[in-house]
């Protein structure tokens, strides 16, 4: 098949590719020019800048993506053209789609929650302490945001945001501390060129594709829409005064691709067949009658030659709000039934969101939000599955978003006197949401189960549920204290030794 298709894109004659005589090289032949590709060279480039069939509206052009499409590199796929229609596509879906709106909510909510946080681990719980009132002095609006509009959290939330549907965004570290943000589209490349520079959609790289420097444009702020850019030349950010998350999924691939890229063709024909068949209901769903009547010889001249204008033959009948007419003799009036959408629309669109479920690591239940076909172990496997794809974006958000600008605040309460100088404190941790149980006695008695066995400590089970040990541990104790004070029985777990019972 490969050579089939090899033969159709480069005129090959079933040899090896090298005989200018035609089939069995006999001399006597008329020689013969080898056979342009199909398309030519221009046209060929093209198609391999396609990269994403769901862009292009030509059927032909798709055509040539996935026959050139190994051709291509990464960053060929992703042309600045290509790449600025997947961000759109992709926002504008997130603006007026319930479904994928939905599901980049619930991704969301899902890796920060409602309680990110923090953790400084030193060592020292006096410094911690310590820092920790710095950090969440730090990331409120007024310290964080240039613009102070948005708390560290609600940035770092938009700019996962950002990741999946645009591919990446910039935080620019500022001189007072601050952030701010630019989207990807705000990232290009400058006019003019520069020579010895290479610059790759708004990158700039090194000899071994290393960003050293972003380049800018401020967006327009006059006028209602501010969707405009300044006509001055971009700014130049240099690479460590910036914090780019970006999606990546091949290894020269300079910006990142949106996530919700790979889901985007199935989800625009299931937005398309959902709407077809709700406009379909719609009109179905009007009350509408057929005037039923019996063919005779007496009525079957009128039906030739109709020329009455009170008749009823071939015409389309209007009727008022509760009105009654008198029909003709013969006839009948029989309702027209509603029969859209079909019996096979819930099933498809059952399909058809596992199917977009599969692209963005969520199971069917979390997509739809309906779990009344599933019992505990189903439901336990479908969001532990779902959780596995979070904790991976949190992963992603750790290392990408939140750790940078930690230890960058501690450099600069390092630097300002604020906070000691001790490499110790650029120790921390992400908090993360805790999921809640699906059977809380079940996993209650999993984690007793766990700890008895020495297989989990007490901080990892209240790790998993969000919490931070020692502070914990620290409440257990007061509350002790506050219940051996005012005489108050109270019962405990004591340890009776490793592995045993507690």
């Amino acid at each position: 098949m490969f050579q089939a298709v090899k033969n159709r894109l480069f005129g090959g004659n079933g040899g090896n590719g090298d005989n200018d005589n035609g089939p069995g090289g006999d001399n006597g032949s008329r020689r013969m020019r080898r056979p342009r590709p199909i398309g030519g060279r221009g046209r060929m480039r093209g198609a391999s800048g396609v990269g994403y069939e769901v862009t292009s509206t030509n059927r032909r052009h798709r055509v040539y993506a996935l026959m050139m499409g190994l051709m291509a590199s990464a960053d060929r796929h992703l042309a600045r053209t290509n790449l600025g229609r997947l961000r759109e596509l992709c926002r504008l879906h997130d603006r007026q789609s319930s479904l994928l709106s939905g599901i980049l909510d619930r991704a969301i909510d899902n890796v920060f929650g409602a309680n990110f946080d923090f953790i400084p681990n030193t060592g020292d719980q006096k410094l911690n302490r310590k820092v920790k009132d710095y950090i969440t002095l730090k990331m409120q609006s007024r310290n964080c945001d240039a613009r102070n509009c948005q708390e560290f959290e609600d940035i770092a939330r938009t700019a996962l945001r950002a990741v999946w549907t645009d591919g990446d965004c910039l935080l620019v570290k500022r001189k007072d501390g601050r952030l701010l943000p630019f989207e990807a589209d705000q990232i290009m490349t400058p006019g003019g060129g520069q020579e010895g520079v290479r610059i790759v959609l708004g990158v700039e790289l090194d000899e071994v594709n290393r960003p050293v420097a972003y380049h800018v444009k401020q967006r327009q702020t006059r006028g209602d829409y501010g969707g405009l850019y300044k006509t001055e030349n971009t700014e130049r950010v240099d690479a460590q005064y910036a914090i780019m998350p970006a999606y990546r999924k091949r290894f020269n691939q300079t910006r990142g691709v949106p996530y919700l890229a790979a889901a985007l063709q199935q989800y625009d024909r299931t937005e398309n067949y959902i709407d077809y068949e709700t406009l379909a209901a719609e009109g179905n769903a009007m009350l509408g009658y057929k005037i039923k009547r019996e063919v005779t010889e007496e009525t079957l001249p009128g039906l030739e030659d109709n020329e009455d204008s009170e008749s009823t033959f071939d015409k389309v009948q209007k009727m008022e709000p509760f009105q009654i007419f008198e029909l003709l003799p013969g006839e009948d009036l029989d309702m027209i039934s509603a029969q859209r959408p079909g019996s096979q629309f819930e099933p498809y669109i059952v399909s058809c969101c596992r199917i977009i479920g599969v692209a963005v690591g969520m199971p069917l239940e979390l997509v739809m939000l309906d779990f009344s076909k599933t019992n505990y172990s189903s439901a336990r496997a479908s969001l532990g599955e779902a959780r596995r794809s979070f904790r991976r974006w949190q992963k992603f958000g750790t290392d990408k978003i939140c750790l940078p600008w930690y230890r960058w605040q501690i450099s600069r309460g390092i630097a300002f006197g604020e906070l000691p100088a001790r490499q110790e404190l650029y120790r921390a941790r992400c908090q993360w949401p805790a999921w809640e149980y699906i059977d809380p006695l079940k996993e209650a008695k999993g984690n007793e189960t766990a700890i008895k066995t020495n297989t989990k400590s007490f901080s990892e089970c209240i790790r998993d549920r969000g919490g931070e040990p020692d502070e914990v541990f620290d409440e257990i104790a007061e509350d002790m204290e506050k219940l051996k004070t005012r005489g108050i029985p109270v019962t405990v777990f004591e340890s009776k030794g490793p592995g045993n019972a507690i």
